[in-house]
Order: C-alpha cells, then structure tokens, then sequence
C-alpha cells in the first residue's frame, strides 16, 4: 500500500512515511498552489526515487499548496493515487520508449509546460545513457528551475547536468521550434514529446499546432496525458474530477476545461500524417503500478487517460 499523506499544521515539515522531508526555509522555492498541490500528491513516488531527486523536492517550498491540498482531499479521500499512477505510467512509457532507442546518441525527450516537476532529472538519473538531451520548456519559473538545478550540482554527475536544457517559451508560439534549436534542439534527432498536465488548459488549435510543429524531421512520439468528457466517466464518479478541477480552476484563476476521446486524438494525429500507437486508461495505469486493480477496476471508472502517437518522417 502506499505511504499515506497526513494533512499539515503550520509549522509541520512535509513528510511521508517513508521519510521525505520538506522543513519551511527562507532558502526554499515557493510554488504556486497549484504547482504545489501535485507535488504534495506525488510526495510518496518521489519519496523512493533517487537521492538528487529527493533533495530537489526539499528544495521546494509547498506551504501554498496545503490548503488546496485538503479541499481537493475533501472530495476525495485518495485522489493521490490517480496522480501516482499517472506519474508511474508516464516515466514508464518514457523508459520503454527509450529501450526501443537503445545505447548511443539516444533521443531527445521535450517536456512541455514542465512546470517544477522532477521527471527530467528522475529519467538522466535513471537512463542517461539514453538520452541525447532534454528539455524543458515552460512559461514562467523556468529560471528558478535553473538555480535550484545549480544547488544540486554536488549531488549530479556532470554527464547528467550537460544533459539538461531549460527554456523559457510560450509551447503554443510559432516560434517554439526555433527556439529549442537554438539550445541545442536536433529536429532530424528521434524525440519524445511530453504533455502531462498540460492538455486540458488548451485550446484544440493550439494542440494540433503543436503536433504540427514537430512533424518534420525524425521520427517523434508525444505521450499526451487527456481528460475525458464527462460521458466517458461512470455517473457514480463524475463529481470527483468536477470538484477537483473546479477548485483548481478557481485556484488558478483559468475558465473550462478541455477533453478528448481516444478516437478524438487519433484523427489530430491521423490528419498531421501519423498514427496512433496506443491509448492507456486509469484502470490500466493503476495496475501497471499496484500489479492490480483497486480503485479503477474498468474503463469507466477514470478520468485520465494516456495516449502515445507518432508522426512519422516527413519532408
């Protein structure tokens, strides 16, 4: 079973049972609350993860989140547990995507709206030998990142941090391409492309533009990360993704949400010139983690899902 997150006083350090600890500082990085909340979520995945790992997410201040961390728990008990296993699916299809890759110049992983989740530096950690390079690209804090990634110089081998490329960018600007080439980007290089959290704040258009965008070159897959239209969901558990990005949405100060189906992705995918691979949904990802079924015994019972496309080379 996982370690159980505890809700926290004022002054309580964030810890699992597992012994991951967050002591309030002035030296820390404050996160936005919604930034922090699925970060607080995640606490017992990272809790087992590498050392740097570990010390990256002391480095962060998630005080801001903790309100919002007992509303949401408030609607429901074990909502962690979607954000858990979607974190394990996501790195686990990363890692066997790059097993397809094997040893050598590896591929290039682009982390869109990368926000201060640890994934980057989980994956170099775990899988260098893989990766060509990675980078993330997000709006705003992408500056920040940087400085907290200096403080773990120490604790990450010099091959690792090399690596590792942040840049700030709108991922909907026409001009993102150009960008990432400038730090370093190889469009005619094999790259993984991932939207995690990032999917349900944008326009359709704006997606399409970003598949679009990474249609020439070599061969590049996207793991998007979707939210389903509410007829997809079981009429018993439609009001926990309600009142969950209900009050995100408010916390953030965003309007709507938008979803997609399976066959929704598949036909973007279709008309850019590539194809859909595979679509994995909660109760999947929930047994890929726990090895069975406990929360999400079908289809219906989730919200979120996974889908793995590819556009394949193109003049």
């Amino acid at each position: 079973m996982e370690p159980e997150l505890h809700p926290m006083t004022e002054n309580d350090p964030i810890e699992t049972s597992e012994g991951l600890k967050n002591p309030k500082t002035a030296k820390k990085l404050r996160l936005q609350p919604t930034g922090a909340l699925v970060i607080l979520w995640s606490l017992p995945l990272y809790a087992r993860g590498p050392p740097s790992v570990r010390k990256f997410v002391e480095m962060l201040d998630l005080s801001s989140g903790e309100d919002l961390f007992r509303r949401c728990n408030a609607i429901c008990s074990w909502y962690d547990e979607v954000i858990l296993n979607r974190k394990h699916f996501i790195k686990s299809l990363v890692e066997s995507l790059l097993d397809e890759f094997g040893e050598g110049k590896g591929a290039q992983i682009v982390i869109l709206a990368a926000g201060k989740s640890p994934l980057a530096l989980e994956l170099l950690v775990e899988s260098s030998s893989r990766i060509a390079q990675i980078f993330e690209v997000d709006l705003a804090g992408i500056e920040e990142k940087k400085q907290l990634y200096s403080g773990l110089a120490p604790n990450i081998a010099p091959n690792i941090a090399l690596k590792l490329r942040c840049l700030t960018a709108d991922v909907t600007s026409d001009e993102l391409l150009d960008q990432l080439v400038v730090e370093g980007f190889d469009p005619e290089t094999p790259t993984i492309v991932l939207m995690e959290g990032i999917s349900y704040y944008l326009q359709k258009k704006d997606l399409k533009g970003i598949i679009s965008k990474f249609g020439s070159g070599g061969r590049n897959q996207f793991i998007i990360e979707y939210l389903v239209p509410c007829s997809e969901v079981k009429s018993a558990r439609r009001t926990i993704p309600k009142g969950i990005f209900s009050l995100i949405r408010k916390e953030a100060g965003t309007e709507g949400t938008i979803c997609y189906t399976e066959l929704e992705l598949s036909r973007i995918f279709q008309r850019s010139g590539g194809r859909e691979i595979s679509c994995t949904d909660m109760s999947e990802m929930e047994r890929l983690r726990l090895g069975f079924n406990r929360r999400f015994c079908e289809r219906r019972d989730g919200w979120i899902e996974g889908f793995l496309g590819e556009i394949l080379n193109r003049p």
